[in-house]
């Protein structure tokens, strides 16, 4: 879309963009099409905003130009009051340790609010890179498979990064098969058949599992 369109359809197209609705955004390069959810969203220019206003808050910036720490000045009440309202881990209450791996660990959190219990899974960024945790959080938060965990919340601080998920009671496979012991071929058809439908999920939205185990299946309370 070009200057060529008239204002109203610039605008809506550009209120498209800051919240992520419509379908695809074409880069112009090479023909193919970034899905319009990962290329622009309100969490990532707020994400933007607040970088710059950290970046800019640094004396030796604020020193060497004035327009700078004006800048500071003006939007530091609404830098703050968005630090506030943004979700954040003290909107969570930590139960217990459910999981951990090489890069952060799962605990079993309830919002204070409301009492809703997740799983919130802690990264720290020196550990993981940022394609990592933007292809597991896209994939979280495409919610188009009941195959797939859902998504409820992302946010980072200084130290780490979150994914605040919903909390599948069952526990893993891995779990299952140590209490079962060795399925019999009815239960093993079952849960190969539920197995290839979720990598049917995820392969239909551009991505390959390359770590398949029992330990990273996880089960609802009813065992799905």
């Amino acid at each position: 879309m070009n200057s060529s369109k008239q204002i109203s359809a610039r605008t809506a197209r550009l209120n498209s963009l800051i919240l992520g609705q419509g379908t695809t955004l074409s880069d112009g390069s090479d023909g193919f099409d970034i899905p319009l959810e990962t290329a622009v969203s309100r969490e990532g220019l707020l994400d933007s905003l607040l970088v710059l206003y950290d970046e800019c808050s640094k004396d030796v910036i604020k020193k060497k130009d004035k327009n700078v720490a004006d800048f500071v000045t003006k939007y530091r009440p609404i830098i703050k009051e968005t630090r506030t309202l943004r979700v954040n881990v003290a909107d969570f209450d930590v139960k217990n340790l459910i999981g951990k791996g090489y890069f952060g660990e799962v605990h079993l959190v309830s919002e204070r609010h409301t009492g809703e219990v997740y799983a919130m899974k802690t990264m720290r960024k020196s550990i993981v890179t940022a394609t990592q945790i933007r292809e597991e959080r896209d994939i979280m938060a495409s919610r188009r498979s009941d195959w797939l965990t859902s998504l409820q919340y992302a946010f980072q601080d200084q130290e780490c990064l979150y994914l605040v998920m919903e909390y599948l009671p069952g526990g893993d496979l891995l779990s299952l098969m140590i209490r079962t012991g060795v399925f019999d071929e009815e239960l093993a058809q079952f849960y190969m058949a539920e197995l290839t439908e979720a990598l049917h999920a995820l392969h239909s939205i551009g991505y390959v599992h390359r770590d398949i185990k029992p330990e990273n299946i996880l089960l609802d309370r009813f065992g799905h």
